[in-house]
């Protein structure tokens, strides 16, 4: 609808609606559709403070459309008008119930995504708003009305009528300018209250709309003229906001090309329903100029994500915590003899292919181990790089930056076998992380885990990293510490036995925390009055040592018959991913033919434990696990005897039993895996979702730099002073030629790095957008596959385009050597087609674009909010085998920056 004449009260409407003519559902209750007829009345008494133009006159325009509720249906009503009126008769057709106390509900304008919830309707006041003189912009003026069904009429031939008020849902402001050359202008609420956004509202005991709920909350609404032209000076222009108590008053931003000016109107008021507020000659006195800023990094605190599930990352956390911190049980032993065995065995494609095995220890699908006497390793799932050993390090320096980005603070190394150090993995992954973190990765810091009994096999790991490891401050930049020591989980009492010379020094060296074993058991004194820390436990966890540490596990490998204890994985009723305390296993859906992953993929159980940290707020979170993957596969499990019950087997058979994984539902990994597909990285996404929520994300979001616009010659002269800067590690191209698990001759080749992306940034002007991206060397030819891709995610919306992403810079190769192709997502599903060209240059390690914001469908001069990521050798058309699937392939060949899911966030 436009307001061609604009009254006093912006209230003085009448219109009737007519039939419909299109199909619709019967209502939830069986109610068929009927043709109605709405008639709409004026709304009484409306205060305002607006003094607008001459009249008291709301004009209906030819297609205009509302949405009409009712018995839990939604349908279009259209205008039938051939001109602009104040009445207009709608089409539309809907069931209508009629019981007593039913209600039909109607809002204007039509939105295919606005919903009602009983008596709650739920709509969007968009934050970008086209400037028209004198009016409104078609489809802003949100009202809304309801009446009771037992008000209708019949006006025969099946035709009913009722008679409906509509009211006005919003506010806003109206402002007259002195300059003609503004192109943008943006107004703020300075006490950060929500100006726009997707809301909800209802009705209050009068009939007004009363908006109750703003999900998506706007504190800034730009608006630009039709065109991408300037505004004129001396007319009125209008915004629609939604009603406020402004605490802190409001900011207007005047922008004309790069030179901006501020208004700042300081003092409280209030935004009413149906009222404009007045701003004459807003940029009086404003003095229009260019403001450098200084150039801030785009850290991963500003990065954003959302999983397969459509989760995306927290907005609504506290401010940065700088003393709560994420250890992570991290996995150094797929080494040595652990990794050095016969044929792998991947528990859940036996379970997927061969069903019957899993009553039957001895069917041949268990290969080495289908021998119930001979304990053998087995993999729950296979990992997305594979049956990796952690000797690799192209595998462990994707695990630095990938642990990074989540923001875990140290990976504890699971020592707690015999005297196992497993050196060789933990000597690679040293220096792997070294060097990530020169390259500018924040690695976690390292600690170790020793066994939980004061074992001679516990005292000889605790000497031997002391005296080869720690006392030669080897890699000491890299040591996770405590009260200024490095901290080691141990229990001093194992040096009793053999005491030697050193250990008053060794014990003096660390900060020692004794380990907690028991999953039930908690925190308790010993006879010394020393705290422990544990590191798995069942629901609700134990805050350890005084609330230093809580532990969080994505799932335990404990069931009730256990009291909680320690049991086999693969025990019935064992407490998987799919468990809670609160509803126990009524969320478990086995996998299925036609539902081959079940529940196990909704992490109903890690998000249990992480609430209960979340709430009891430790200084430090205990992370099970990232990357532990096997378990042996024995004939019973817990051994005779043991403290929390005895042994497990199947009736039928010599029995066998999992200690720490099993199957994919029953297991605790948060490393993404290859058999989960799409949904593969969906613990990993879970994690970083409560990292945030428990470490805070420090909210400043950095400067941005001014509107400029960048002559595209290669030279790179204008890109300096531009901000924010989106810096991304180098050095994390390396190819791969390393050995998989097993003694088949397993090995993995990875050859696709190629450009290797280290920063990137994106500045602005009225008609275009530029972006900049550079490498550690030389851009590799035009030419090459997949080369150099940018993809963006211009509307921020998860379910348009292809896992968000909208366009696609360079998914063909350029044209020359100064004009490429832009791609427009045809769907959900992998697919592009042309939708474009933009302009670029290339020289050296560097590569800069133009692309025209009409191309992108962005009007001119508007506010900017938009995801990026480049790309580069990966995200094939046909995916190889084994780098399945598409998504995912971003984590395993070339490049992306940043990596997975991330993408960086740029807004004006």
């Amino acid at each position: 609808m436009n307001l061609n004449r604009i009254t006093l009260l912006l209230a003085a409407l009448s219109f009737v609606t007519g039939c419909g003519k299109e199909p619709v559902s019967a209502g939830g209750d069986g109610t068929a559709p009927v043709q109605l007829v709405i008639t709409a009345s004026q709304e009484e008494g409306l205060a305002t403070r607006a003094l607008l133009v001459d009249g008291a006159h709301v004009y209906w325009h030819p297609a205009d459309a509302i949405s009409v509720f009712s018995a839990g249906e939604r349908a279009r009503f259209t205008s039938q008008n051939t001109a602009s009126a104040q009445t207009a008769d709608f089409v539309g057709q809907v069931p209508v119930s009629g019981e007593s106390g039913t209600w039909v509900y109607s809002l204007y304008p039509f939105d295919e995504e606005a919903r009602l919830d009983g008596n709650r309707m739920t709509t969007t006041l968009p934050d970008e708003q086209e400037a028209v003189a004198e009016t409104f912009a078609d489809d802003l003026l949100i009202m809304a009305g309801r009446a009771q069904t037992s008000s209708l009429t019949d006006l025969g031939g099946g035709v009913r009528k009722l008679e409906l008020s509509f009211r006005h849902v919003c506010s806003g402001l109206r402002f007259s300018l002195t300059r003609s050359d503004v192109e943008t202008v943006m107004i703020r609420a300075n006490g950060g209250e929500a100006l726009a956004g997707t809301f909800s509202f209802g009705w209050d005991e009068s009939g007004e709309p009363i908006v109750q709920a703003v999900s998506e909350p706007s504190d800034c609404i730009t608006l630009t003229p039709p065109g991408g032209g300037t505004f004129e000076a001396g007319v009125w222009y209008y915004v629609v906001t939604l009603p406020a108590q402004l605490s802190g008053g409001v900011t207007f931003t005047v922008l004309s090309g790069s030179k901006s000016g501020v208004r700042a109107a300081s003092s409280p008021f209030a935004l009413q329903r149906g009222g404009f507020r007045r701003a004459t000659k807003l940029d009086s006195g404003v003095t229009l100029t260019e403001e450098d800023v200084t150039v801030e990094l785009a850290g991963p605190d500003t990065w954003v994500a959302t999983d397969e599930q459509r989760r995306p990352l927290p907005v609504d956390v506290r401010s940065k915590q700088q003393d709560r911190e994420v250890l992570m049980f991290y996995s150094s032993w797929h080494c040595e003899h652990l990794a050095d065995y016969g044929t792998i065995v991947n528990v859940t494609e036996v379970e997927r292919n061969h069903p019957e095995a899993m009553n039957n220890p001895a069917h041949a699908a268990w290969g080495d181990s289908s021998d119930p006497t001979n304990p053998q390793l087995c993999f729950w799932s296979q990992p997305l790089f594979g049956y990796y050993r952690t000797t690799d390090p192209w595998v462990l320096r994707k695990h630095a930056e990938m642990l990074s980005d989540a923001g875990v603070d140290a990976v504890f190394f699971d020592c707690t076998n015999g005297s196992f150090l497993w050196w060789t993995s933990v000597s690679q992954l040293l220096q792997t992380w070294r060097q990530a973190l020169e390259d500018g990765v924040n690695v976690p810091r390292v600690a170790f885990l020793l066994p939980f009994y004061p074992t001679a096999e516990a005292a000889l790991s605790w000497r031997t990293l002391y005296l080869n490891f720690y006392s030669l401050n080897s890699y000491s930049d890299l040591w996770y510490r405590v009260d200024g020591k490095p901290l080691i989980v141990a229990l001093p009492d194992c040096l009793a036995n053999n005491p030697q010379a050193y250990d008053a020094d060794l014990l003096s060296f660390f900060t020692i925390r004794l380990g907690q074993l028991d999953y039930v058991r908690g925190d308790f004194p010993d006879e010394q009055g020393r705290h422990q820390w544990g590191w798995l436990q069942v629901y609700p966890q134990t805050n350890f040592n005084n609330g230093e540490l809580m532990p969080v596990s994505v799932a335990q490998n404990a069931t009730d018959a256990s009291s909680g204890h320690c049991y086999a994985f693969n025990a019935p009723g064992s407490y998987g991913r799919s468990y809670t305390y609160q509803d126990k296993q009524s969320h478990l859906v086995e996998p299925t033919g036609t539902d081959p992953l079940g529940s196990c993929i909704y992490g109903y159980n890690f998000q249990e434990q992480w609430s209960r940290a979340l709430q009891q707020d430790p200084k430090k979170v205990f992370v099970v696990g990232w990357n532990e993957w096997v378990a042996y596969k024995l004939q019973a499990w817990p051994p005779e005897g043991y403290e929390y019950g005895g042994s497990f087997g199947y009736p039928n058979a010599p029995g066998y039993a999992f200690a720490d994984q099993f199957d994919s539902e029953r297991s605790r990994d948060i490393e993404p895996t290859l058999d989960w597909g799409e949904h593969g990285d969906d613990y990993y996404y879970q994690l970083v979702q409560n990292v945030r929520r428990y470490k805070g994300v420090d909210g400043h979001y950095p400067n941005v730099s001014k509107r400029t616009t960048v002559a595209i010659d290669g030279s790179f002269t204008e890109w300096g002073g531009v901000s924010p800067d989106f810096r991304h590690y180098g050095g994390n191209t390396g190819h791969r030629n390393h050995a998989g698990h097993g003694n088949g001759g397993l090995t993995y080749i990875n050859d696709t790095g190629r450009n290797d992306f280290v920063d990137a940034k994106v500045t602005r002007d009225k008609d275009y957008i530029y972006f900049y991206v550079e490498t550690k060397e030389n851009i590799s030819p035009r030419t090459d596959g997949k080369w150099m891709r940018l993809l963006i995610n211009i509307d921020r919306k998860w379910d348009t385009g292809w896992k968000g992403y909208d366009f696609c810079l360079n998914y063909k190769n350029p044209a020359s050597d100064s004009m490429g192709y832009v791609s427009k997502s045809t769907g959900a599903a992998w697919g592009w087609t042309d939708a474009g060209m933009f302009d670029y240059a290339v020289n050296g390690n560097s590569m800069e674009i133009r692309v025209a914001r009409s191309v992108l469908g962005l009007r001119p001069g508007g506010r900017l909010n938009f995801e990026f990521k480049w790309c580069d050798n990966n995200l094939y058309d046909t995916v190889p085998a084994g780098r399945e699937p598409q998504i995912l392939n971003l984590y395993v060949d070339g490049d992306a920056a940043p990596g997975g899911r991330f993408n960086f966030l740029y807004k004006d």
